[in-house]
């Protein structure tokens, strides 16, 4: 399994209904695209946040399935039109998932 974090820091004075209309949108692609194991998109809650306030948590197939995903048309459009407009900065964290550890 591949893991994906992505963390974003979100605008100043963004409102709470165009935060959750990007949630949404991302939410909707789990069920349109294959590959995807787990993928929730919630506010961060950790004491040292940094200011990333919002985050995407997403678990793939493998890292192929995590990387036709984040090319996919659908997922572009997304990030394009309802995200990136809200996002300051993001910084993602992908890892593999080995049984041993």
């Amino acid at each position: 399994m591949f893991h994906c974090v992505i963390l974003f820091r979100l605008k100043e004075g963004i409102p709470l209904e165009r935060v959750r209309g990007a949630r949404e949108a991302l939410q909707a692609l789990v069920e349109t695209m294959p590959g995807v194991e787990y993928f929730t998109v919630t506010h961060n809650l950790a004491a040292d946040s940094a200011g990333f306030n919002l985050a995407l948590f997403s678990a793939f197939e493998s890292r192929t399935a995590c990387e036709i995903f984040q090319r996919h048309p659908e997922y572009q459009r997304v990030w394009r039109h309802e995200l990136q407009p809200l996002v300051a900065a993001h910084v993602t964290a992908q890892g593999e998932a080995s049984s041993g550890a």
